[in-house]
């Protein structure tokens, strides 16, 4: 017996129609499992065996007619090669065949005289025939043939020798069986071959991919992974590949694809095993990586060792390997064959199961999930594991179907409360637009004393976020009258939603503003508190009360180095990057935005979002539109705007200044078409969007409209009693709309009296240069108040030219621009006299790079060339020495 796959079996089958047509008649029975090219084979024998000119009898058995005797005999008659009086004489023999008792065909004992008479004149038309031509003849599924006409086809390959014939057989079986009749009589026969079609090689896949998905000479791993998802089943490569050529998915490069003919490849191939087989592999799909064949044996109701032959047959037909099925979209087409009750019942067999035999909370949830409730005391808690499991690992889509099965098996008043409180949190984590409701809900299972502290703590944050403050305050008034029963680390989380609060929103959380709870301040510039949320809240503390005072920064860049990459808490990381933002430490904002961004991969949509926001916002102050612009996209493609709550105009204001950059009126325009939370303007970062729609008019010269967004950031800073006016340059961008409204005079007030109050009530460590205006119109010369660098050094007062339309972009660029780290250097190797090639030699960078970061320097210093960098960079770099890498 030969072993082989289709390609090479095909070089075998060439030599025995050599030998067949040469006189030395073969016969030539080829097994294997179902979708193994069986049938192609006979096709590609039946096509090669036209094209010699050899008369072609064919006939397929089937189950339908396997009572009908001599049924696939009476196909061979079909063919061209028969004369009329040969097919005659051939149906009358058959006529006579049809008329002898079924227990004349009876394998078991041999055939009356008369049968084999007729059998002897059915072969002898057959001899005829071969010997004006040589004669195939092909029989597919011969092991569905009828017991009649097998009776013939072994009378005749029993002594098809010395003749021009070849007879091939195809017969399916998962391992040919020594024991069987045809099998027997083609092992013994020395002109019979017996070929069992295996698995396609890797030389035979990897020439199949070349071919249809134009990718020769595939790397191993390439061609290992086809391999892999199709078993090497012929079948369900051929179905991997049309899906391959018909997927609009992009970024797969050359690996497979499973689509509709995967599915419909699978689900035929299922079809066609027997049942036990197919049961077992309905135990299979169902336990997933849990399978085992003695767990599958507990499932299925199947006696002891009867899995194993099962599965050996699902690995044979390359759906599985291992017991495991090759690839998901096979697990779930065969999951899918069974019935949904009998599948639901299964699930939770499984779940009782696995729960009894100890295994992981999580594996037993997911058959609990997927079954329906079960009445055991257990499943409650495994449930309520399970999903905790899955918000710690950062799977809130799954926390969400863990806690809503958990919810639909609970009966307890309060526990619900608990369970519908998590849920809210989890489905924070992955689409907060569908929290309204739910934290209806929640607010009457506070109002109802079913919350614990901890959930209504939550309860406030979230309608923190949904731009609810006076509910939140609401429940804020509440826990602050049962602060005293508290334990310490409830006072502390008690604490930190306060800070949050007061900082959010200042008018309604004013009288949180001096806390105490917490300790310490952020200011001392080596106090540590006790835990990353703690020292964050003690960073919006001191923003709230005293700006961006030393030490700020420091202690934000030590949180965020302090804090897990993978696993970093957002409340702390958002307090970390807002002192940065408001220190000015905007290159050190960029990268850990970048960094935790890139890393944010497997958190969710609402946690990346976050994070693509703060980096629109940061990108926005240093200049880089572009990238601000990208990372609003970002931001606003993974949350809807109704998903944002009051956090919707840190990407809406950083997309409005990145489209005006770039000359997308239209696209700022449609910004201010997104609705927005009311509340949202009384917050700070409400602030953000004013300033930016109010660039906005300026943009298009409605200095009216303009100068009432900036004058609103006034009144309400004042009002507020901000100490820090951080990313705000509302002066500025006033004084441009006042000039545009023909108010010279103001404009240049508004100017003094911000210098003025700086100096007489300001508590932040930093200087400014006076402002002044020496003329507004064509070409202004303008002095701009400097920006405080860290460590209380400071930046040479910029004079900025620009023609009279852009007059607030180049106000607004002497006071927030700061170069960033490779800027600084290119600058400082500049105004030492280097040239723009030895500079990128000596960084290493190419010389349109250095082009690029020397206009951009120009432009945020406002000056004209090189020749002005000296001076400036003297001052820039004063105790920083600038690095020798990019």
């Amino acid at each position: 017996m030969d072993l082989l796959d289709r390609t090479r079996a095909w070089s075998v089958l060439r030599d025995m129609f050599t030998q067949a047509e040469g006189g030395d008649g073969r016969a030539v029975l080829v097994t294997g499992v179902h979708g193994m090219g069986k049938t192609t084979l006979l096709r590609d024998i039946q096509t090669h065996a036209e094209a010699l000119g050899a008369v072609l009898l064919t006939g397929v058995a089937s189950r339908a007619e396997r009572d009908v005797p001599m049924g696939v005999i009476g196909q061979l008659t079909d063919a061209r090669g028969l004369s009329s009086g040969q097919a005659a004489e051939l149906e009358g023999l058959l006529e006579a065949a049809r008329r002898f008792p079924a227990e004349c065909w009876d394998s078991s004992c041999l055939p009356p005289s008369q049968v084999i008479q007729v059998i002897d004149s059915i072969h002898g038309v057959i001899r005829q025939l071969a010997e004006r031509a040589f004669v195939v003849i092909t029989v597919d599924d011969v092991h569905e043939i009828d017991p009649a006409s097998l009776h013939c086809l072994l009378y005749g390959i029993r002594r098809v020798g010395r003749s021009r014939v070849l007879i091939v057989l195809g017969e399916r079986t998962e391992v040919p069986e020594a024991t069987s009749t045809l099998t027997a009589e083609f092992v013994r026969n020395l002109r019979c071959a017996l070929v069992h079609l295996t698995p396609l090689s890797r030389e035979s896949v990897a020439s199949a991919i070349a071919y249809q998905v134009a990718c020769p000479g595939a790397p191993p791993g390439t061609v290992a992974a086809w391999q892999g998802a199709s078993g090497g089943n012929p079948l369900l490569l051929q179905a991997l590949l049309m899906d391959r050529q018909t997927s609009t998915a992009e970024g797969q490069g050359s690996a497979p694809v499973t689509g509709k003919a995967f599915g419909l490849a699978v689900q035929y191939l299922v079809s066609q095993v027997s049942e036990p087989v197919r049961r077992i592999g309905h135990g299979i799909a169902l336990l997933g990586k849990a399978a085992t064949p003695t767990l599958v044996e507990r499932l299925m109701d199947v006696d002891g060792g009867g899995a194993a032959p099962a599965m050996g047959v699902l690995d044979a037909i390359g759906l599985t390997g291992r017991g495991q099925f090759n690839v998901e979209a096979a697990r779930t087409t065969v999951l899918a064959d069974m019935a949904p009750a009998c599948r639901a019942a299964l699930h939770r067999k499984a779940a009782r199961l696995m729960y009894a035999d100890s295994a992981a909370s999580a594996v037993v949830a997911d058959h609990l999930v997927a079954g329906g409730p079960v009445e055991e005391s257990w499943a409650l808690p495994t449930l309520l594991n399970a999903a905790d499991q899955a918000l710690r690992t950062n799977d809130a889509q799954r926390a969400v179907t863990l806690l809503r099965a958990a919810h639909e098996a609970c009966r307890d008043d309060r526990q619900l409360a608990a369970i519908r409180a998590e849920l809210v949190q989890a489905e924070w984590e992955t689409n907060p637009a569908a929290l309204p409701y739910q934290l209806d809900r929640m607010l009457d299972d506070h109002r109802s004393g079913l919350l614990t502290p901890r959930h209504s703590m939550r309860l406030a944050a979230h309608l923190l976020w949904q731009g609810r403050p006076q509910v939140a305050e609401e429940v804020c008034a509440d826990l602050d009258a049962v602060e005293g029963r508290l334990d310490g680390e409830s006072r502390t989380r008690l604490e930190i939603l306060r800070i949050w609060f007061a900082y959010v929103y200042p008018a309604l959380g004013a009288r949180y503003v001096d806390g105490a709870a917490l300790g310490g301040s952020a200011s001392a510039p080596f106090f540590r508190a006790a835990d990353p949320e703690s020292e964050g809240a003690l960073l919006l503390r001191t923003l709230r009360s005293e700006g961006p005072v030393s030490g700020v920064a420091e202690t934000a860049a030590w949180l965020l180095q302090g804090s897990s990459l993978r696993e970093p808490s957002l409340a702390a990381v958002g307090a970390a990057l807002t002192s940065l933002f408001d220190a000015a430490w905007l290159d050190e904002a960029a990268e850990w935005c970048d960094l935790l961004y890139r890393d944010a991969d497997h958190r969710s949509p609402t946690v990346r979002a976050i994070l693509a926001a703060a980096g629109a916002a940061v990108e926005t102050r240093l200049g880089n539109f572009e990238v601000a612009g990208r990372r609003a996209d970002e931001a606003l493609n993974l949350l809807s705007p109704a998903a944002w709550g009051i956090a919707l105009c840190i990407p809406l204001s950083a997309k409005v200044l990145a489209c005006m950059a770039q000359g997308d009126q239209e696209g700022a325009a449609e910004c201010f078409r997104i609705p927005l939370p009311e509340a949202m303007f009384e917050t700070v970062p409400g602030l953000l969007y004013l300033q930016a729609r109010g660039r906005y008019h300026l943009s298009v010269r409605r200095y009216q409209a303009a100068l009432g967004d900036f004058y609103a950031c006034r009144d309400l800073m004042a009002a507020w009693k901000l100490n820090s006016s951080v990313s705000l340059d509302w002066q500025v961008y006033a004084a441009k709309a006042l000039t545009g409204l023909g108010r010279q005079g103001e404009a240049e007030r508004l100017l003094r009296d911000c210098h003025s109050e700086q100096e007489t009530g300001s508590r932040r460590p930093r200087e400014r240069s006076a402002p002044s205006l020496e003329r507004f119109g064509g070409g202004p010369r303008v002095t701009v108040p400097a920006r405080s660098l860290r460590d209380g050094e400071r930046e040479r007062p910029r004079t900025v030219l620009r023609d009279g339309p852009h007059l607030a972009e180049g106000l607004g660029s002497g006071r927030v621009e700061v170069l960033s780290r490779a800027e600084q250097r290119v600058a400082m190797l500049a105004s030492q006299g280097r040239t723009n090639r030895k500079i990128a030699e000596e960084l290493f960078v190419t010389t349109s790079t250095v082009e690029q970061h020397l206009t951009r320097t120009y432009q945020k210093l406002g000056v004209r060339g090189r020749s002005d960098l000296p001076p400036i960079m003297g001052l820039l770099t004063r105790g920083k020495p600038a690095r020798s890498g990019m």
